[in-house]
Order: C-alpha cells, then structure tokens, then sequence
C-alpha cells in the first residue's frame, strides 16, 4: 500500500535512460511514470501478487536462508532484516520511496544497509561472484546499483551490502557474495534530478488527463 503510486527503489532504474533524442525519458522510462499516474488516480482494493513468477518465488523462498548466511559470514548482528513477512518502507519524500532488506543503526540513524538477491538461474550467482568491486556491479546490473544507491540517499546510511546467494553451490564458499557500495555522490544527483522531473512528468500526465473530461 506504501508503495502505491510512489516510485521506488527497485524500479527508479527505469528513469535513468533520455529518449532517442537525447531528452525526456525512454519508453522504458515513460511507461513506469505513466503507471504512476494511474496508480495515483486510483484506489488499490487488493495487492497486486506476482506468485507466478518463479523468480520471484524463489526469492521469497531464500530470503531468510540467505540473510542467516550473511549475519554468520559478516558477523554483523545487529542486522535487523526486513523480509516478506514483515516488511520495512522507507520515504525518500512524498512521492517516492524504498524497502531495504536490511538495515543496522541506532534509533532512526542508519549506519548501514542490505540489499538481498537470491537468483533462480545460478548463471547470474556466477556473474556475482566475479564481481570485484561496485564499479562492476555499476557497469553490469545497474538496476540493482541504482536499487541500492537510491537506498542509500533514504536512509543516509555509509554504505550497504549488496549480497548474491544461491544454496545449490556445491562448495560452501561460493554459495554467498558480498559486496560493499558506497555512496556514489554523482549518480544520486542525477537520480535525484531524474526523480524530480519524473515527477514533473507524472503530474503533466494526471492533468492532462483531467482536461480532457
């Protein structure tokens, strides 16, 4: 319910590509506003469930299989992890937001994040574990880098762990990845820009709308 009509985290990546003309937004990126905009203009009866899709399925599955692995390898646990069961929505502002898988602190002040994959296709674990730094995670799934950037910029936490995790490796080892991100201050300025004038966009669209009635 927090999340409707509000863009989030895990899809603010979606804004970040202009159109062919080098302005406005792609149509990846349109469509996305426009679905705000409907979002926005009405009322939400039922949460919309996508248990069909398996990879979301296993997701769900391994969430707190994987996040058990991270405290023992990471030794921080103080960790408190927001899975399906009890999830956490954080406000960026009005309109948009985001759901860390886990965050530590004290009080409202974060000192760190989590941010928790567990792939269905052990390919993708595969990619993950080769990644070195964030950079790469930057370069090559820069939808979770803008997922985890965003978060950062909501909770003003130093840093977040992205982390893989995938039980079917046959060596303990490489069942689970961990890689730090830190704030990288450029690109949230230009999330920050691309969210306003999404924004901006979503609003034009809602009143167009209404013009027409």
């Amino acid at each position: 319910l927090q999340r409707h009509s509000r863009f989030t985290a895990s899809e603010i990546w979606k804004l970040l590509a202009t159109g062919k003309d080098g302005k406005g937004f792609s149509a990846t990126g349109c469509t996305y506003i426009e679905e705000k905009a409907i979002e926005t203009e009405t009322n939400l009866y039922e949460r919309p469930e996508l248990d069909e899709v398996e990879a979301l399925l296993h997701g769900k599955m391994y969430e707190e299989p994987a996040y058990k692995a991270y405290v023992q390898a990471s030794k921080n646990y103080s960790m408190r992890h927001f899975g399906t069961e009890n999830p956490l929505f954080l406000e960026y502002n009005e309109y948009s937001g985001g759901s860390p898988d886990g965050i530590m602190g004290e009080g409202e002040i974060v000192h760190w994040g989590l941010e928790i994959k567990c792939p269905k296709n052990s390919k993708n674990h595969y990619k993950y574990l080769k990644f070195k730094d964030q950079w790469d995670l930057r370069e090559k799934r820069v939808e979770y880098y803008s997922q985890i950037q965003f978060l950062l910029m909501i909770t003003g936490a130093k840093g977040f762990h992205f982390v893989s995790y995938d039980e079917r490796w046959k060596d303990p080892a490489l069942r689970l990845k961990i890689l730090e991100v830190l704030p990288d201050q450029k690109f949230q300025d230009n999330l920050d820009i691309r969210l306003q004038l999404a924004q901006k966009e979503k609003i034009k669209l809602i009143k167009e709308l209404k013009s027409m009635q």
